[in-house]
């Protein structure tokens, strides 16, 4: 079962659902109804991704929630912003693959880059060796969520933003922190399509 020990007064209540079934259902969310997600269920998803392995058990993560609607649509837009225009250091530095067809998506009418998500959760690395570790911390949200009924989207699009010098003054972020993933969490409209896998590639000795 998804259990842990809840710690600072978490609302999580341990479900039927087995990890495997977490695994196989988690799907990407990318169209949420209005409904805000409740502080406590927050607490619950970061008292998840804390749980997660790390090197040396050094925990270094950091989470930024974001719920004010008008500073999530602010972001939104400067986070298009900085793919619309000439590549910044923090877009050619991302690491994301394919960043002219990146772009073209981005350009296309209508595109929402938070998905209308009513929270966003930027996990920070406290340290620029540790962001594979808060990609574990990210993975553990993202399927507390779905035991929850809540869909999440990881937003590798909106890292550029959250690693601007200016962006991380104003959320209190310290300036040697890496953005290693936002992630955003909301009540899904709906079912998330089921995509196929392709047949892994494994080697045996």
């Amino acid at each position: 079962m998804l259990a842990f020990a809840p710690t600072r007064g978490s609302a999580y209540n341990a479900s039927v659902a087995t990890v495997l079934e977490a695994i196989y259902a988690r799907r990407a969310t990318r169209a949420y109804t209005v409904e805000t997600v409740a502080r406590a269920q927050v607490e619950t998803l970061i008292e998840a991704a804390i749980q997660a392995p790390s090197a040396v058990n050094a925990q270094p993560w950091a989470f930024v929630v974001i719920q004010d609607r008008d500073l999530l649509d602010r972001y939104a837009d400067e986070a298009k912003a900085l793919w619309l225009g000439e590549p910044t250091a923090e877009v050619t530095a991302s690491g994301l693959p394919e960043i002219d067809r990146l772009r073209q998506m981005v350009s296309e009418p209508g595109y929402a880059m938070f998905h209308r998500a009513s929270t966003l959760v930027v996990i920070y690395a406290t340290s620029t060796d540790s962001v594979r570790d808060c990609f574990l911390a990210a993975q553990n949200l993202m399927l507390a969520a779905w035991d929850l009924g809540l869909g999440t989207c990881p937003i590798g699009l909106a890292g550029p933003l959250f690693n601007r010098a200016e962006v991380r003054e104003e959320l209190g972020i310290a300036s040697a922190w890496v953005a290693a993933l936002p992630i955003v969490v909301g009540h899904p409209a709906g079912t998330a399509p089921t995509v196929p896998r392709r047949p892994p590639i494994v080697t045996w000795r």
